[in-house]
């Protein structure tokens, strides 16, 4: 299986590393089943559920998902390794997080590709680093080398939230690095907020990022059956807390796509995301709206915004067999139809 160039770095220097390592934000690649063979135990931590399922496939164990995971008993590793995700907000998160579970003094690593901001990262990882320098470069990457020092792990969300105002009312929102919308409502949710359809039965939020559609719905609509997916787990955290603010309760879980999502609901409701791990990609909204269609009752309805230049229309008329646009501004459209 080819290695992202992360991995092949990685690779190149596994030898230095020791036998035992903690690997945080792993690549959907081969790395892990490599070492494997080479003798190497790796304990592998994700917060984005399409590597985790990748890796479930590659039968990786033991492997934890999730913003901060219970890892148990790390005095037995000899190194840790943070592939280095490109917003800096959550890379600082990152460090913190990994600074606060490892013993004293462990070897610690950050790897990154060349243009992912691994080369600014020194200064980042001497907060929570001691002995901080360039280890090795290859592949278009650079790794830096640290050692650990004991800290507090960071607060996963902040104590105010902050409240925005929406079509359907007031919610405090909460924000985490690494989660669209960063507190704020960005203009297409609330283009589509405009246009929600009345509010019945059961709902999905697909991709709910912060929490900001489904906790609104729930809030406006008590009777619904709200369940709200996403593959960040930082994103499934902050739509906890902006659940809990309000003291609203809904359905919160990882799904890549429905992988996990069973049944069929009254309204699929989404702004969809088109980037993943900091790349442009209309793999996930066009796989979102080829099997909408197959999740909605008789009669349910798909509601969704995107920007104006997404190439959607050939999905929707593969699905709908129509390109439905109900309404528009100078950036976005929102579309939306019915399974008859």
């Amino acid at each position: 299986m080819t290695l992202t160039n992360p991995s092949r770095l990685i690779r190149k220097y596994a030898d230095d590393f020791g036998h035992r390592l903690l690997i945080v934000n792993p690549m959907a690649d081969g790395l892990i089943p490599e070492l494997n063979r080479d003798g190497i135990e790796v304990i592998a931590c994700s917060h984005d559920y399409l590597v985790q399922r990748h890796l479930q496939q590659l039968q990786v164990s033991p492997l934890h998902f999730g913003c901060q995971p219970q890892l148990g008993d790390l005095s037995r590793i000899d190194a840790a390794i943070l592939v280095l995700p490109q917003a800096k907000a959550l890379a600082a998160h990152l460090m913190q997080w990994l600074a606060s579970v490892l013993p004293a003094h462990t070897p610690t690593y950050l790897v990154g590709d060349n243009k992912g901001g691994i080369k600014s990262a020194t200064k980042a990882m001497a907060v929570q680093f001691d002995q901080v320098s360039k280890f090795a470069s290859g592949a278009h990457c650079q790794m830096i080398a640290g050692l650990s020092q004991p800290c507090e792990a960071p607060a996963l969300t902040a104590d105010q939230p902050r409240v925005i105002d929406t079509q359907l009312g007031q919610l405090p929102l909460c924000a985490l690095p690494g989660v669209f919308s960063q507190g704020e409502l960005d203009a297409g949710t609330e283009l589509l907020l405009q246009h929600l359809p009345p509010l019945t039965g059961r709902v999905l939020d697909f991709g709910c990022g912060a929490g900001v559609i489904g906790a609104l719905i729930k809030q406006r609509a008590p009777q619904t059956k709200v369940e709200m997916v996403d593959i960040n787990a930082f994103a499934l955290a902050c739509t906890q807390a902006t659940l809990a603010a309000s003291n609203l309760e809904a359905k919160v879980y990882p799904s890549d796509g429905f992988s996990d999502i069973d049944g069929e609901f009254d309204l699929i409701v989404s702004n969809p995301p088109f980037h993943h791990a900091g790349k442009q990609t209309f793999a996930t909204a066009e796989h979102f709206i080829a099997h909408a269609r197959r999740h909605l009752k008789p009669g349910g309805q798909l509601v969704f915004v995107a920007n104006h230049h997404l190439p959607y229309g050939d999905a929707l008329q593969a699905a709908f067999g129509r390109v439905n646009i109900v309404a528009q501004d100078k950036k976005f459209k929102i579309y939306a139809d019915r399974r008859v």
